[in-house]
């Protein structure tokens, strides 16, 4: 695996997630409209750097173990930092703020015994992207308080913490078992699927939203 510095750009997109934290927890302090939208805009750019930092690092060549740790570590450390404060500022359920750092804390103590026990930083793999994505879009909701899309989120928040908990199990034991990390075969019919719920679940949203922000 070749040596990515911490410096290189997927590194450091990862790692923006991290200090955007705070920023956002500012924002959310203040509570006023126009700290509101600014924490929004945060969320939004925090989770385009979640989809940007995997592309650059394949398309610039910069995969390493560090950036393969480092990825889905600041994910757990945005999410779970965020959560708490939207419980504090948000009336965030704690309930489902459980659900969403246990999550969390289940994949690192399980990450980090693989790494223990045969040296290898287990990566992220898709289901988890997916369910950083619709956390992050919860997350939004419940910041600018639009209750349909804490709904929604809700649902898909749990069936997607339940999947990823599923898929990191079942490579936690894979690679405990001394085989390699489990490669998805992502078959056209897969991506095809994927392409068509995620369209249908983001109209329903920003259909939804739409009458949110621009009430008849």
């Amino acid at each position: 695996m070749p040596k990515a510095g911490v410096f290189s750009i997927p590194n450091l997109l990862s790692l923006s997630r991290v200090f955007l934290t705070p920023v956002i927890g500012y924002f959310l302090w203040r509570g006023d409209d126009r700290a509101t939208v600014i924490a929004l805009v945060l969320i939004i750019l925090a989770a385009v750097t979640d989809g940007l930092d995997g592309y650059l690092a394949r398309k610039l060549g910069q995969i390493s173990d560090l950036g393969i740790a480092l990825d889905p570590v600041a994910d757990k450390i945005f999410a779970g930092v965020l959560v708490i404060l939207l419980v504090l500022f948000r009336d965030f359920p704690l309930w489902l703020a459980a659900v969403i750092v246990g999550r969390d804390l289940l994949i690192m103590v399980g990450g980090g015994l693989i790494i223990r026990q045969r040296k290898v930083t287990v990566p992220s793999n898709l289901t988890g992207k997916y369910a950083f994505a619709v956390i992050a879009v919860l997350l939004a909701s419940h910041v600018i308080r639009f209750e349909f899309g804490i709904v929604f989120m809700t649902y898909l928040t749990v069936l997607f913490v339940f999947l990823s908990v599923l898929s990191y199990f079942r490579i936690f034991v894979v690679m405990a078992g001394g085989r390699p990390v489990p490669v998805f075969r992502d078959k056209a019919v897969y991506k095809a699927g994927r392409i068509v719920l995620a369209f249908a679940v983001t109209a329903v949203f920003l259909y939804r939203l739409y009458g949110f922000v621009f009430p008849p």
